[in-house]
């Protein structure tokens, strides 16, 4: 096989090609729609689809401003696109992308941050912003030196600025897994989906939870029945709230999840569906305060509503989530840190007593 150059990355500069924000994600030994389904494919948005249309969607209020992928095998590994996407790219999907083989992601965003990341079996191996190659992290910082220097990234020179660094950064993914898609590739039309993360296999974020010292303390001495309680018992609050507690399902999973039983919601189902709704409601409300044309779709209520849907979808997902610690440190996020109708001061007092096994007050 061909070694990868940097003649075959070099069209990732054209903003013609996949524009100023995108995520490339290489899986190994992982067929295409496993590949999207990983990374949250809903089944039923499964089609073949163009890239411009991945743009339309992506900029469009009446579509939900959906977030697309797509699947092109290269052999040995499938690369996950995502036009103005970025999902791959992020912690928590990588390492749920890489479990039990590899992931590399590469993100270029000219607005924020580009991405480097390496995941193998579940772990970040190497992770790091391109354009600052000698800031790295992750459980083997130092694994990629050699690649990193063959592709034009000096992981040694401090505050080195690399301007365009997510060129580098494809080839040295290219490197690592010896093929690149090609530019020509993305003119047809390919195997694609509409993601929702929520469904995917990844953990809840990973900076998400209480910033309380006291809080943070009590949690990590929980024994986990208490904290699967305890996250189960809030998640359950806000739907209280939020007036979803008569949500078909929710219930009956949030309480499953409460005793330690695994609960897998899938996009289909009664629950999914509403899941789905909130979270296309959520990123309608954020994502047409930047669209002029759309701004007015919704009126302050409504938005503030919506909001709220993204809070509690955040919440519901930590819920759900198999292990304990994880689970109750995110689902106490809005409790702690939410807005005013969500965070409850007396509430949160209650918790913490509860945690730390303390009797309520009399």
């Amino acid at each position: 096989m061909p070694a990868v150059t940097r003649d075959d990355v070099e069209w990732v500069d054209d903003d013609e090609a996949l524009g100023e924000i995108f995520c490339l994600t290489f899986v190994k030994r992982v067929d295409e729609a496993e590949a999207l389904s990983r990374l949250g494919a809903l089944p039923d948005t499964l089609r073949r689809r163009t890239v411009q249309e991945a743009h339309r969607a992506h900029g469009s209020y009446e579509a939900g401003y959906a977030e697309l992928a797509f699947a092109l095998n290269l052999g040995d590994w499938t690369v996950l696109i995502e036009p103005d996407g970025f999902q791959g790219s992020l912690i928590e999907l990588l390492t749920a992308l890489s479990r039990g083989t590899e992931a590399v992601s590469v993100q270029r965003h000219d607005y924020a941050d580009h991405g480097f990341g390496y995941a193998v079996d579940g772990t970040l191996v190497t992770g790091f912003e391109p354009t600052w190659p000698d800031r790295r992290w992750g459980s083997e910082p130092d694994r990629l030196l050699e690649q990193m220097r063959a592709a034009g990234l000096n992981p040694d020179a401090e505050d080195d600025y690399v301007s365009g660094a997510y060129v580098e950064a494809l080839l040295l993914a290219g490197l690592i897994t010896g093929a690149v898609p090609r530019p020509d590739a993305l003119a047809g039309a390919l195997p694609s989906a509409e993601i929702e993360p929520w469904f995917s296999a990844a953990s809840p974020p990973l900076s998400h939870g209480p910033a309380d010292p006291e809080m943070v303390a009590a949690l990590r001495a929980a024994p986990p029945h208490l904290l699967r309680a305890v996250a189960a018992r809030e998640t359950m609050r806000l739907a209280t709230v939020l007036g979803l507690d008569g949500t078909p399902g929710l219930a009956e999973a949030v309480a499953a999840a409460g005793r330690g039983e695994p609960v897998t919601v899938s996009p289909g189902s009664e629950l999914g569906v509403h899941v789905r709704s909130w979270l296309r409601r959520a990123r309608q409300a954020g994502r047409s305060l930047n669209d002029p044309c759309a701004r007015s779709e919704m009126s302050d209520d409504e938005r503030d509503a919506a909001f709220m849907l993204g809070w509690f979808t955040d919440a519901l997902h930590a819920a759900l989530w198999p292990e304990p610690h994880a689970a109750a440190r995110a689902a106490l996020r809005p409790l702690t840190q939410g807005p005013p109708l969500l965070h409850d001061p007396e509430q949160e007092a209650a918790l913490l007593r509860v945690l730390r096994g303390e009797p309520g007050p009399k």
